[in-house]
């Protein structure tokens, strides 16, 4: 068996490059009739394709992307194309899924209320979850690729190569001896073409620009020979690269509409860019990333992004799947770095980049045990139902107001891991919250007590003492006992003490001066003690703990230790606005808004 190593440049600084090399390796698979073995790794400037058994004995042609065909296309017929996608046909079974949805979600807003609620909605989920006429999982690719009136020239390649199925051992030649180096030398393998016509070896070759869609910093007249000569016509590309990079987009590319008005949508688009790892283990990996990933909103989807494929990726390891050790730390990012985006705007008769950024996978989740890929399992599931509920409406996202300014600071803290913008965004997560139980809004939920617990320990190694610190902890249940557990007492009819609506608030204003802080909780707890006692007077002896003055005593020695009263006031709003387990097996029952197909033609 041959070993062989294959480079590609990484030029473009976008997601370019990444599918240019996801398809080589979709090439080298189909060459070798699926047994190769690929791994592609990021070495910096370049990626390298490490490809073990590549036995390359008779070269037969092969479909690399599939043929796009519409009803009137006679020359798909005329050419005897096999390996089709009907557009048409596709946009009709998306259409009949997105009423199935539709019927659905009327179904649920009828018994989202009746006592039984809870067994009759997970019945319509798995109508859902069986439902047989799905849209296909390249609908996505398809459609953008009319919606960034791409079709021709993505015919155009898929010609140069089907015209071509005679002689396509000579231009397999060319593509191997281009990436067979790291200087990628693309003049030559033009001349090679070139010469190629010239001897009749290859045929009916036209020229294919470079598609915006899969090349989104070449935007038209962005890119002129001469600085003072900024044209509209489109730029020039290399047929072969073009082919190469449709290919990697059916197993690297997501497109996702953005919702920016009623009716009115934008377009963002999300690469994953390996790091290192298995090309057949990657395809794996995507398509089930791409299954679950939802969002209308562009932050939404960058946080979604994020937490779906570090979920996929511990997953997806043979150590999880088996539930044995693992041998050494093991980190997501280790295997994919993140994600490229870019922001693409409707400007009605094109779509234009707005803003191309890099999405770095958390570098703080890492995992040692099966125990801590389990216990990152259920942290990533419980912030992304969070995250996915930060909204005012049952039937609605958004990012306006104070719902933009959480998701931002979420997000910071994902794409830089620093978790002090995680504790920023529980301190304004615990007012909203409150704010939203308030107006019964049920589907915005509080994080659990002991996943809160465990899920710090792992991302913030200075903070172990004030967790196990008692007088911490009592005085964050006395926190919990006065705001969210009350109001949920409330929707049940069973409140018994006032509820201390604007506590959040004034905690973390109080703690931006320890003398301040201090003062605050020793005023809140005077007044909890006192209440608590009223009620063991009037109810004969049942009601809550009171607070000791060792707990204000052990918190103070925080307090001072520390000198940080801001991290303290944080963490208190963190763990006084969960919910322990039993508190949140009694939270009021609200269903999930399913999401339409919402993929715009």
């Amino acid at each position: 068996m041959t070993d062989k190593k294959y480079y590609v440049l990484k030029e473009s600084g976008t997601y370019s490059n990444a599918l240019e090399a996801y398809g080589l390796a979709e090439l080298i698979l189909g060459l070798t009739h699926q047994k190769a073995k690929v791994s592609i790794i990021d070495k910096g400037i370049y990626y390298e394709l490490n490809v073990k058994e590549m036995e390359l004995s008779e070269i037969k042609y092969f479909d690399l992307f599939p043929y796009l065909k519409k009803k009137d296309d006679k020359e798909a017929i005329e050419k005897g194309i096999k390996n089709y996608i009907d557009l048409d046909e596709e946009k009709e079974r998306k259409n009949r899924y997105n009423d199935y949805l539709k019927k659905i979600n009327e179904e649920r807003k009828k018994i989202k209320n009746l006592p039984n609620a809870k067994p009759i909605l997970a019945e319509l989920d798995k109508k859902i979850e069986d439902y047989e006429d799905k849209p296909i999982r390249e609908m996505d690719i398809i459609t953008g690729v009319n919606q960034f009136k791409a079709l021709d020239m993505y015919k155009k390649a898929y010609f140069n190569l089907y015209s071509n199925k005679d002689s396509f051992q000579n231009i397999i030649d060319v593509v191997l001896k281009l990436y067979s180096d790291t200087t990628n030398n693309i003049e030559e393998a033009k001349a090679t073409i070139s010469d190629l016509k010239k001897k009749k070896k290859i045929k009916d070759i036209k020229e294919v620009n470079s598609l915006q869609l899969y090349n989104p910093s070449m935007v038209k007249g962005a890119h002129p020979s001469k600085s003072n000569d900024i044209t509209p016509e489109p730029v020039d590309g290399f047929w072969l690269q073009e082919c190469l990079k449709i290919a990697g987009s059916f197993n690297a590319m997501v497109i996702k509409p953005v919702q920016i008005a009623k009716q009115k949508w934008d377009n963002k688009i999300y690469v994953f860019d390996v790091n290192n790892l298995d090309w057949d283990k990657s395809k794996k990996i995507f398509n089930e990333f791409k299954r679950f990933l939802k969002g209308n909103t562009s932050i939404r989807l960058d946080i979604n992004s994020i937490l779906l494929m570090s979920k996929e990726l511990i997953q997806h390891r043979e150590e999880y799947k088996s539930s044995k050790s693992f041998l050494k730390k093991y980190r997501p990012h280790d295997e994919i770095k993140g994600f490229y985006a870019v922001y693409f705007k409707n400007m009605g008769n094109a779509n234009s980049p707005t803003n191309i950024s890099f999405l770095e996978l958390p570098l703080f989740i890492e995992i040692n045990s099966y125990k801590d890929a389990k216990d990152w399992i259920e942290i990533i599931d419980e912030h992304l139902k969070i995250i996915n509920n930060i909204r005012n409406s049952i039937s609605e996202q958004d990012e306006s107001g104070n719902i933009i300014s959480l998701l931002q600071k979420y997000r910071q803290f994902l794409t830089t891991s620093d978790i002090d913008y995680f504790y920023d965004f529980i301190g304004q997560y615990s007012i909203f919250l409150m704010e939203q139980i308030a107006k019964k809004n049920y589907f915005t939920k509080p994080f659990s007590e002991k996943l809160m617990e465990v899920f710090l320990l792992k991302a913030d190694n200075r903070i172990s003492e004030i967790l196990q610190n008692q007088g911490f902890r009592n005085i964050a249940k006395a926190i919990r006992k006065s705001t969210i557990s009350e109001q949920y007492a409330k929707s049940k009819g069973q409140q018994m003490y006032d509820i201390k609506y604007g506590l959040a608030q004034e905690l973390l204003r109080k703690s931006a001066y320890k003398e301040d802080l201090i003062e605050f909780l020793s005023e809140f707890i005077v007044s909890y003690n006192q209440e608590t006692a009223r009620m063991v007077e009037k109810n004969k002896g049942k009601a809550r703990a009171t607070i000791k003055q060792q707990d204000l005593e052990d918190l103070v020695k925080l307090i001072d230790e520390y000198d940080n009263p801001s991290l303290i006031g944080k963490l208190l709003c963190a763990f006084g606005y969960s919910l322990d387990r039993k508190e949140k097996e009694d939270e009021p029952v609200e269903d999930e808004n399913n999401e339409f197909d919402g993929i715009q033609d």
